[in-house]
């Protein structure tokens, strides 16, 4: 009967001890993924303000092959929200030599006389400033890691010359003797003066020009905010005489 009691009372307690335990335990053994590597940083990005200086020589073409010169420039550019496409301005200033070496000019003075005035071509300072619409195609969009893009630019501006020193200002001087009254000793001395025009003077009347712009170029980014140009712009002024191609060459930094 005591037998039958205990086993009785081991049942009963076995039967609570799984209703309150629940299901068996299982483990499981999962596997966190790690997280996607960040994408690598752009280097031509849009919305992106650029600083740029650079080295310059201008060089005449056609009739105005004498003129050349070498200065140095900044240039501004923001590249709208689609990257490939913005607005530039950009200013060089420059030491321009009208070149050619000695040129001789005919004189007129006031009294009908003629005389020849020789001189060397001399230089003056010069400005050359420019809006552009520029357009532009990074070659890293194709080929990661090559952080190229070439770029074409369109606009107008001016250029600006300066006053000519002494090697452009060639003066010849005539002094004859005149009467007051006509029929009196020709005792009354008087100078006339005669200046030959600088070629450089001739080119741009008025010492400026409007100018059309056009060219192209390469930019190389070593890091996203630091690389190097190149580029090569025609530049037009409203005479026909006048053209020429100026060379940039220098450094830029993008924000």
């Amino acid at each position: 009967m005591k037998k039958i009691f205990v086993l009785t009372i081991v049942a009963i307690a076995s039967q609570a001890v799984a209703v309150f335990a629940g299901e068996p335990m299982v483990y499981s053994k999962q596997v966190i993924a790690p997280p996607p590597l960040p994408p690598p940083p752009a280097y031509f990005r849009p919305n992106e303000l650029d600083i740029g200086a650079f080295g310059t020589y201008a060089e005449g073409v056609g009739g105005n092959a004498h003129l050349h010169g070498w200065g140095g420039g900044m240039d501004f550019t923001y590249w709208f929200p689609w990257k490939y496409a913005g607005i530039r301005f950009q200013g060089a200033g420059l030491d321009i030599s009208g070149g050619g070496g000695s040129r001789s000019r005919v004189v007129t003075f006031p009294d009908g006389e003629t005389a020849t005035v020789s001189g060397g071509g001399g230089s003056v300072a010069g400005g050359v400033v420019t809006g552009d619409f520029m357009l532009r195609l990074p070659l890293d969009t194709y080929w990661p890691n090559f952080h190229l893009a070439p770029y074409a630019f369109v606009g107008v501006g001016g250029i600006f010359i300066g006053s000519p020193g002494n090697g452009n200002r060639e003066f010849v001087e005539r002094t004859v003797f005149v009467s007051r009254t006509e029929g009196a000793p020709a005792t009354q001395p008087v100078t006339f003066r005669g200046r030959a025009i600088s070629r450089l003077q001739e080119d741009f009347p008025g010492g400026s020009q409007v100018l059309g712009h056009v060219g192209g170029g390469l930019e190389y980014r070593f890091t996203p905010h630091i690389g190097i140009f190149g580029e090569v712009g025609y530049d037009f002024p409203n005479l026909s005489n006048n053209n020429f191609i100026q060379t940039n060459f220098g450094l830029r930094f993008a924000f």
